[in-house]
């Protein structure tokens, strides 16, 4: 299963990306305040104050490692690099190489600049793949992310996009991988600019000078060494002094580090990776705000990922980890990391996670949606997910469903045609949102409803 995911994931970007950008008519700006949603409601403390038991304890944290088997077991899309295989079969890496260049030659792209992106441009990427050196079985590498590192389909900084003027979706970006990912690396250019790798939720290019190369045992040892701290914040800042002046990156909600022990006023050290002069992986002291951080992973209650969700509260939407932000999928992944549960990438994957309670088509009246919402769903811990898009449902007002989630924009109906509002951020809204569109509201949209617990 493991050897077949590399294509896979790239096909699935490509329709995600297609679901996410297709929109006709005028591009407007989204009010302040999304309508449907009152100040208020942009707060967590008025949805954890509507639960009648917000600090209830929904998975025990020492039930968590078996939920995540069960995630991997039921989607297949999460690896365990440290026990990645010793080889990779050389066939299905090239073949996983074609199907990406001849997916992206067989699209209509532009550059930044507006201009058609032609043949030259893909023959120069698949002249520095440098396929014909794949061996027939490929002995895998292991690494850390030293940099914050956009994951590529292909190996280029240059962005390919539908459209001479929208640039928000880059259609060679898969990813973006925190500091500290672990990845096996299978592969690397020509030049030896990117290295082609696996990491536990996705695969791609990373920029070499971003990877720092390790033995297995080290980053075994990395990755599962005691104590450890979860951050908590949508960005926490990296500094090598305990004064917290040097700065050196930023990690995002979620990631988790080696915790050096010993206590510094204001300030927790961590163990952070470098990337040597030879490549290799070095691991030194940084520092964190300790409002920043906590010990361990936070219990999982539904207080707990509303609290976190809202700390994304108007965070920019960024496709794929672009400009440093998250998507729909990256924003549920995250919060749900800080407790320690491992989400798949992609929102078709996360759907599959947790309790199911309905599968809709589109023959489901609203009615009968609102009513499987309202007498099933549990606010701060169920996942609603429609084409393309996937939500964290918070609660009913008046006879109305809201979430939080990480959205581009939403349709509108208007003079001969519908026009789109970019929100291009994380906001609360009530799924009514995209009502007498020819796509429909969020609600008549709705495919798959989840509980995310062990029942």
């Amino acid at each position: 299963m493991s050897r077949r995911i590399s294509a896979g994931i790239i096909i699935l970007v490509l329709l995600c990306l297609g679901a996410c950008s297709l929109h006709r008519g005028y591009h407007l700006p989204s009010p302040s305040l999304i309508p449907g949603t009152s100040a208020a409601m942009n707060t967590p403390g008025f949805w954890t104050g509507m639960i009648e038991e917000p600090d209830e304890l929904i998975i025990p944290a020492g039930k968590i490692a078996e939920f995540n088997a069960s995630i991997l077991d039921g989607t297949g899309k999460i690896k365990d690099i440290a026990h990645y295989p010793a080889t990779f079969q050389g066939a299905l890496l090239e073949k996983t190489f074609a199907a990406a260049l001849e997916t992206m030659r067989n699209r209509r792209s532009y550059d930044v600049q507006g201009k058609k992106v032609h043949a030259g441009f893909f023959d120069r990427l698949q002249a520095d793949m440098d396929m014909t050196a794949i061996p027939g079985e490929v002995p895998v590498q292991f690494g850390l992310v030293t940099s914050y590192s956009h994951q590529r389909i292909l190996p280029t900084d240059a962005g390919l996009y539908g459209g001479k003027k929208n640039h928000a979706f880059d259609r060679l970006q898969n990813s973006a991988l925190d500091i500290g990912t672990p990845v096996a690396i299978l592969h690397k250019t020509a030049d030896k600019r990117w290295l082609y790798a696996v990491s536990p939720l996705c695969s791609g290019w990373l920029p070499a000078d971003n990877v720092g190369v390790c033995s297995r045992q080290q980053l075994i040892h990395y990755t599962s060494a005691e104590p450890f701290v979860v951050t908590l914040k949508a960005k926490t800042d990296i500094f090598l002094d305990e004064n917290l002046r040097r700065h050196h990156a930023y990690v995002r909600m979620g990631t988790r580090f080696v915790a050096r022990q010993g206590y510094i006023t204001g300030a927790v050290e961590i163990l952070i990776p470098l990337r040597g002069q030879d490549g290799s992986c070095l691991f030194v002291g940084g520092f964190v705000s300790q409002g920043s951080i906590h010990y361990g992973y936070l219990p999982y209650t539904p207080r707990t990922i509303i609290t976190q969700a809202f700390g994304l509260l108007n965070a920019p939407y960024g496709w794929g980890g672009m400009f440093g932000e998250q998507d729909c999928s990256r924003f549920i992944q995250v919060i749900f990391s800080t407790v320690g549960i491992h989400f798949p990438r992609n929102s078709y994957q996360q759907a599959k996670v947790g309790r199911l309670v309905a599968n809709f088509d589109k023959s489901v009246p609203v009615a009968e949606r609102i009513q499987k919402i309202s007498l099933e769903m549990q606010p701060g811990i169920s996942i609603l997910q429609m084409n393309g898009h996937i939500m964290l449902y918070l609660g009913l007002v008046d006879g109305e469903a809201y979430a939080i989630h990480d959205m581009w924009g939403y349709g509108e109906p208007g003079q001969g045609r519908e026009n789109l509002r970019v929100v291009n951020r994380v906001v609360v809204t009530n799924l009514s949102l995209g009502q007498g569109t020819n796509s429909g509201s969020l609600l008549e949209r709705l495919v798959t409803l989840r509980v995310v617990d062990a029942e």
